[in-house]
């Protein structure tokens, strides 16, 4: 059966672990953790990778090593390597159009603002699923890169882990039963649990 590729978004080095942009990362390292996945250097596409294979159907979990901007540098090759139809893949990013911890799940074309989702769009087209985890509109005093390189408080830590397998259940229903089933149950329940 052909893998279905989830993408998470986040910047590769320490310093950057809690941070708003690394919802992706954060994700995905959870999941990995929850259903012991192990993370392998793919040194030539330039991400960690793993499979996951309890669901329905297999899933490819990548995090792209290539830091946010240039998240789909190593893309095209690397899903083809594994086999993986451009057309299934999943992305899992921040987006500060929402409050933090709620999700929404769309196929639509544009970027809206995202440069790692523009730079994606650019090496692998645009037909693709963006799962968009929110962290909050940036404050009047913070710059844009500020906000999205800064930490979640501790309560915003709890709302995400409070919200840890509402996401996981979504991107479970992404990959059995389609992106327009998953959009129909996930997005009806969008409302963050406050730690």
């Amino acid at each position: 059966m052909t893998p279905i590729a989830i993408v998470g978004l986040g910047n590769p080095e320490p310093e950057y672990v809690g941070t708003r942009h690394n919802i992706g990362f954060w994700l995905l390292d959870n999941l990995a953790g929850k259903y012991s996945c192990k993370w392998k250097k793919a040194r030539k596409f330039h991400s960690f990778t793993t499979f996951l294979k309890t669901w329905t159907r297999p899933a490819l979990l990548v995090k792209p090593l290539t830091y946010v901007n240039e998240s789909g540098a190593y893309l095209k090759p690397l899903l083809s390597y594994h086999g993986c139809n451009l057309n299934d893949l999943v992305v899992v990013h921040d987006d500060m159009a929402f409050d933090v911890g709620l999700l929404k799940i769309s196929a639509e074309k544009g970027a809206g603002g995202h440069n790692g989702i523009k730079n994606i769009i650019k090496k692998v087209g645009s037909n693709f699923i963006r799962f968009r985890i929110g962290i909050g509109a940036k404050t009047v005093q913070r710059s844009m890169t500020g906000h999205v390189l800064g930490k979640f408080s501790p309560e915003e830590v709890a709302v995400m882990t409070k919200n840890f397998d509402f996401f996981s259940e979504s991107l479970q229903h992404i990959v059995d039963k389609g992106a327009a089933h998953a959009m129909n149950l996930s997005n009806k329940r969008n409302k963050p649990t406050h730690g």
